[in-house]
């Protein structure tokens, strides 16, 4: 694993809840006994945050926060089926995979978030007929790359056989860069980038740096309707918010690094 992967896991570890407001709660019980104001404060602000992000309410404003890129639309997707370009293709990056899944004999497969890629990616390819490349590497050093894992999937479950497999990627400046070289040798000049919607931002400025022209193409909007319960805390609301806040220190540090 990449030295840089490991350091921004350790981040997110830290930085991100519970790991935050753990850090906070023993930071107040080593303080108690010398600085009782400031470890009663350090208690309280921890609670309040962990409440806070565990409400759906504030998970579902964060993530709508994120929400920045143009969805593609029907009349796109149709100019694009009649166009019959030979430098446009479809980019689809992963979304993480599942290790050892048991229901298929202890091997590798794709996960959900990169299901909904492919599924998404698999829709516009037969509105369109334009050729797929799947980008995706061994971020763990995983004998078999997500790409190779996507591939799997799209030819089993959807028939559908992508043209390009970038496997070297380990982030999303990396899967722009590989996917932009292998892209370049069938003089590809346009994309249509499918990733979440909420990562959308973040990848389209990456391959935009590649001098390829980019057009959006997210999916998964998750647009939840206020009720009741999203002013009651859950567990699912929380991991919301940690991939929120995930996706938002992402582009802060994209912004810094490359």
């Amino acid at each position: 694993m990449d030295f840089e992967i490991i350091i921004s896991r350790l981040v997110e570890t830290i930085l991100f809840p519970p790991g935050i407001n753990l850090v906070l709660f023993v930071s107040g019980y080593f303080l108690f006994k010398k600085r009782k104001k400031i470890a009663l404060s350090l208690f309280l602000i921890s609670l309040i945050n962990l409440y806070l992000l565990a409400l759906p309410s504030i998970s579902n404003s964060l993530n709508s926060s994120l929400l920045t890129e143009p969805i593609l639309t029907q009349a796109q997707v149709k100019s694009y089926a009649i166009q019959n370009r030979q430098d446009l293709a479809i980019v689809v990056l992963s979304g993480g995979r599942i290790n050892l899944a048991p229901e298929y004999g202890d091997i590798d497969t794709v996960s959900a978030e990169s299901l909904q890629r492919i599924q998404y990616a698999a829709w516009l390819h037969r509105k369109t007929n334009l050729p797929i490349l799947l980008s995706g590497g061994s971020v763990s050093g995983e004998a078999t790359a997500e790409a190779v894992l996507m591939n799997q999937t799209m030819l089993s479950a959807f028939n559908i056989a992508p043209k390009w497999i970038e496997f070297e990627s380990k982030n999303t400046a990396q899967n722009a860069q590989f996917s932009a070289t292998i892209l370049r040798q069938s003089k590809i000049k346009e994309i249509l980038l499918v990733t979440h919607a909420t990562h959308m931002h973040r990848a389209r400025l990456e391959f935009e740096k590649t001098g390829l022209m980019v057009t959006p193409a997210p999916t998964v909007f998750d647009r939840n309707r206020p009720n009741w319960q999203h002013y009651f805390p859950s567990a699912k609301a929380l991991y919301a918010s940690q991939k929120a806040l995930h996706e938002k220190i992402g582009r802060l540090w994209y912004a810094l690094r490359y």
